[in-house]
């Protein structure tokens, strides 16, 4: 299985739990929108960080850190940055009318940013030694 292809395997996984966690503690909780999405986005991604590291990114370093889980958490600061103004943004739009449909475009917004960060930032492979160099 393809990098990319394990990525997205465990981003829709993180996605069914944030969405669930959102919708739920939006339609039972009466919680706003934007907060439920905050918080189902933050399970979702301590879940995500956990299983891309020991899975997902198998060119990386494999086991858990604390510098990469900080790392993590500023991707993941900025995807929900953009998760969430998607969100706002549609939901003031549509008046508030469909917050599935919100909340699952808010997903798709984020995850191209989510990939790219974190390939290139948090679960980046080590860089080959030059070949003038002994290993």
């Amino acid at each position: 299985m393809s990098e990319v292809l394990r990525f997205f395997t465990v981003t829709v996984l993180g996605v069914v739990l944030d969405l669930a966690v959102a919708f739920a503690l939006n339609r039972w909780a009466g919680m706003p929108l934007w907060l439920a999405a905050v918080i189902g986005f933050t399970l979702a991604a301590n879940v995500n960080y956990v299983i891309h590291q020991t899975w997902s990114f198998r060119d990386g370093p494999r086991n858990l850190s604390l510098a990469r889980g900080g790392l993590y958490a500023l991707v993941a600061l900025a995807t929900l940055a953009v998760r969430v103004a998607v969100v706002a943004q549609l939901e003031r739009l549509s008046e508030g009318r469909w917050p599935l449909a919100i909340l699952v475009a808010g997903a798709g917004a984020s995850f191209c940013i989510n990939f790219v960060l974190s390939k290139r930032i948090v679960f980046a492979a080590a860089e080959p030694a030059s070949s003038g160099e002994r290993q």
